[in-house]
């Protein structure tokens, strides 16, 4: 497998330096997410992975024969994939930590009818947002959770796309 495959989107790859090339960025970005790239901004590395993924759409349709359009489509439905991720990991934290708000806050959270009624007073997301800006470590405690999410997202959506362009037969 020629190695630049991964990095510039003008070789070809077949299905095996298609699925190779895929599991060598999934390890990459996994380490990305769970340890940071040092000084480098979170976001340059989330778009250098997405890049090399193009690319290897890319080169994968090119290997047979067909046009690179539909090469943008799995990295476009991973991106959204990666955001639906995020939020579901971001989910059970929020209603854990507004349970514990509306504990400080005098609610009795073992009375589900009383949590409820706490919970759609007009105020009580305003103070609880006010309490999130005013914690920043609940904050990053909070937003912690959706690394592994939404790294699980992206790369299940790769992976069905994967599948598929490795499926695909060489026309011409």
């Amino acid at each position: 497998m020629n190695p630049l495959v991964l990095f510039l989107p003008i070789y070809r790859a077949s299905a095996t330096a298609l699925l190779a090339g895929l599991a060598v960025l999934a390890v990459a970005d996994f380490v990305r997410i769970q340890f940071g790239l040092g000084p480098v901004p979170i976001w340059i590395g989330m778009l250098a992975v997405w890049f090399f993924v193009l690319s290897l759409f890319i080169n994968r349709r090119r290997h047979a024969g067909r046009g690179v359009g539909l090469a943008f489509l799995p990295v476009g439905l991973g991106i959204v994939g990666k955001g639906i991720g995020a939020i579901a990991g971001l989910m059970p934290g929020i209603y854990s930590a507004m349970i514990d708000f509306a504990a400080e806050n005098g609610v009795d959270t073992s009375d589900q009818v009383a949590l409820a009624e706490a919970m759609n007073e007009p105020g009580f997301q305003q103070e609880f947002q006010r309490a999130l800006q005013e914690n920043p470590e609940m904050l990053e405690q909070l937003t912690a959770t959706t690394g592994l999410a939404s790294f699980i997202g992206f790369w299940l959506v790769i992976l069905a796309f994967a599948v598929w362009f490795s499926r695909m037969s060489r026309q011409g």
